[in-house]
Order: structure tokens, then C-alpha cells, then sequence
């Protein structure tokens, strides 16, 4: 392959997408890969100018852009890519000139949102996570449990714009997922096994300590997440206040969200929960925060598509404790402890087994040990010989 076209959502800085592709695009280039990125939005990106251009297609909940797709059109022809890849592109217009101009076609899912007009499988007034389908089950799901906009006609408007989207990928010619519980879930949605393949995201060298930093002292449990009720801070603090204070890790929460930073807050005070809030950190100052922590703690409330902070952690040497959400169970293995989804007894537990010795070091070889199926080069051998069909 001498040419990749991509088109993804934003090309910049954002969230988990936005980071898989800052680590993979240079891995490519690197490779002699000529990678031209195509975005709906565009900020403060690595790439260069020179490669990437902007094509303003329609968003989420936007309508389709026929003006867009025969931009996208007319550059497919005039780059002549090898292989295309679109990462998080709702634009049914869009897809369909991709689909039409007859290229190897890659979609990258990378989170639930193509496969759940709510975005994230869980319901918006009931305490559980959806495993239905979409389509039908959407639209008795907006009466019964609040989805989407609630019982209303724009409600099923945007079900059945979604279900269009999802029509479209599943003619791509692979689907790739970071999960288990993600191939699952569009096998589930009408999507041929056959064209899925698992490819959980790749960790760049420089997240690998070598060699790990011995065991924390005094403990620190550290939680590394945007700070939204479904990442489950909240829950986690309500564990730890059931650990005797004298057992209790300190809390480090690393993340950004004022609501629930808030919330968190007077949840710790009214416990007695001592947490340290070191708001968002980048990459280097993160690492050195998990190679002062004892383990990481991943209470995802909703089906993580795969839960990248857990990884970070083992590449560090640290073991995680977790709720057994989505894609959790693919790395967590016997490298750290799940347990079920808000129970926060069982969290407790997990923790205090999880920070001693002698389990503390068994946990945290088998984690370090994990992290090397995520180095970043292996992955791109396998995402090129993917995407060339």
C-alpha cells in the first residue's frame, strides 16, 4: 500500500479517536504510507497542513451533505488511495461515496454510536445497560426508558437515521472494533462476522516503563478518565468509603468534568474519602501519576468499547480493578480484578486484595507482561494487511 485516505470526524485534539489516530498516523508515515486525512472539523493537529483538508459533511445528528460527498468524491479521484478508512463519519451521503468509488473500504468503530442512536447503550432512566439491537427495540425503549429525545417524532427520525448509517458501514469491506464485546454488538446489528476483525488500540513506545517503578508508597489507587457519570467516579468513591480509613489508598483522579468533579467532591467530604484532584493531564504527566500509584481503578458504569486507561496502567506495571463492563474483560485478564457492574462491596474487595502483597506483585507482573499485545507496531502491520483486504 502506498496511499491511505482517511476521513474521520476531527482531526485535532479531542478524545479517544482523536488520540488513536495522533498515534497511528505517524506510525504509517513512518512505514513510507502516504496518508491523507480528510475531517469534518479540524484544530491544533500534528499532521501538517499539507495533509489534511477539511470538508465541513454533516455531524452526528446533522442531515446528509450532498455538497460534502461530492467533495469527498472528487478527492478520492484525484488522490486515488489504495484504501480508505472513516472513523466516526454519520454522513450517509459521505458513506455512499466512499462505498460507490469501489476502494477497499475500512470503518473503524470506535465507540457505540453507530450501533446506538443514545451513544452509549445505557438507559437514560433505568439503572442498566441496553443489549438490544437497534431499530424496533429503540423506539419501544424511547417510551418505556426515556431514549433518544424521549416518545416523540424526532426521536424516531433520528432512530431511523441511524439505522440508515448502519446499513451503509456494514457494506464496508472490514469493520474493525477494539473489543469483544464490540463484535458482539454488530454481529447482534445485522453485521457479517466475516468482516469484523478485533484490533484494540495500540499504546506508543514511550508508554512503556522499562523497567516498571517498584510498588507505591503509601498506597494510591488512581482513577484517569473524563469525569462523567458513566465513568463511575462516584461509585468508586462509595467503595472506597466502605475500606477501614486505616486500609484506604489515596485517591488520585486525574480528569476533567466540573459537574461531576462537584458531585465527587461532596461525596468524598460527606465520607471521609481523601482524594487528590490533579485535573487533566497530559500524556508524560499522566504516566508519572500511574508510576506513583499502587493500581488503577476503571468503574465504567456504562459497555466501555474497550477501556484504553487500563492498558496505559499495565504498560507501567500497574494492575487495575474494574466493573465488568463491555470491553473490559479483553485486557483485564490476570493482570488486575473485575467485578460486577455497581457493586461497590464487591469494588471494595477488589481493591483491598489488589493493593497488598503478596497478590500486588503477581497482579502487577502479569500486567506489565499484557501490555506488550499493545505495541504500536505490530498493530499497524496488522491494520495495513486489514484495510488492503
Amino acid at each position: 500500500m502506498r496511499t491511505l485516505l482517511l476521513l474521520c470526524d476531527q482531526a485535532g485534539p479531542a478524545g479517544g479517536a482523536e488520540r488513536y489516530w495522533e498515534t497511528v498516523v505517524p506510525a504509517l508515515v513512518a512505514r513510507g504510507i502516504r496518508v491523507r486525512i480528510l475531517a469534518r472539523e479540524t484544530s491544533r493537529h500534528p499532521y501538517g497542513d499539507d495533509a489534511v483538508a477539511r470538508v465541513a459533511w454533516g455531524a452526528e445528528s446533522e442531515p446528509p451533505n450532498d455538497a460534502a460527498a461530492a467533495a469527498v468524491a472528487a478527492e478520492i479521484r484525484r488522490v486515488r488511495p489504495d484504501a480508505i478508512v472513516t472513523a466516526s463519519v454519520f454522513d450517509r451521503a459521505v458513506l455512499d461515496a466512499v462505498h460507490a468509488a469501489a476502494v477497499p473500504w475500512t470503518v473503524r468503530l470506535h465507540d457505540h454510536r453507530a450501533l446506538c442512536p443514545t451513544g452509549d447503550r445505557v438507559y437514560p432512566q433505568f439503572p442498566a445497560i441496553c443489549t438490544a439491537a437497534m431499530g424496533a427495540a429503540c423506539c419501544a425503549a424511547t417510551l418505556l426508558r426515556g431514549c433518544v429525545r424521549g416518545p416523540r417524532p424526532a426521536s424516531f427520525a433520528a432512530i431511523a437515521a441511524r439505522v440508515a448509517v448502519r446499513r451503509r458501514i456494514a457494506r464496508a469491506d472490514r469493520i474493525l472494533v477494539s473489543s469483544g464485546h464490540m463484535r458482539a454488538t454488530c454481529i447482534a446489528n445485522g453485521i457479517a462476522a466475516e468482516r469484523i476483525a478485533i484490533t484494540p488500540p495500540p499504546l506508543p513506545d514511550a508508554a512503556f516503563a522499562q523497567p516498571p517503578p517498584p510498588r507505591a508508597d503509601p498506597q494510591r489507587l488512581i482513577f484517569a478518565s473524563r469525569l462523567t457519570p458513566r465513568k463511575g467516579l462516584r461509585s468508586l468513591v462509595a467503595a472506597l468509603a466502605r475500606i477501614a480509613p486505616r486500609r484506604r489508598p489515596l485517591l488520585v483522579v486525574a480528569g476533567s468534568g466540573e459537574a461531576e468533579e462537584r458531585a465527587a467532591r461532596a461525596d468524598a467530604q460527606r465520607s471521609g474519602v481523601a482524594v487528590a484532584w490533579r485535573g487533566r493531564l497530559d500524556a508524560a504527566a499522566l504516566r508519572s501519576e500511574f508510576d506513583d500509584a499502587t493500581a488503577a481503578a476503571v468503574p465504567s458504569l456504562w459497555p466501555e468499547p474497550f477501556g484504553l486507561v487500563g492498558i496505559e496502567a499495565q504498560a507501567r506495571g500497574r494492575p487495575a480493578v474494574a466493573y465488568d463492563v463491555g470491553g473490559i474483560g479483553d485486557w483485564i485478564g490476570d493482570a488486575g480484578i473485575a467485578v460486577a457492574r455497581g457493586d461497590e462491596r464487591a469494588l471494595a474487595g477488589a481493591i483491598e486484595r489488589i493493593v497488598e502483597e503478596p497478590a500486588w506483585s503477581a497482579f502487577a507482573r502479569n500486567a506489565r507482561r499484557r501490555a506488550e499485545s499493545y505495541r504500536l507496531d505490530a498493530h499497524v502491520a496488522r491494520l495495513l494487511d486489514l484495510c488492503a483486504g
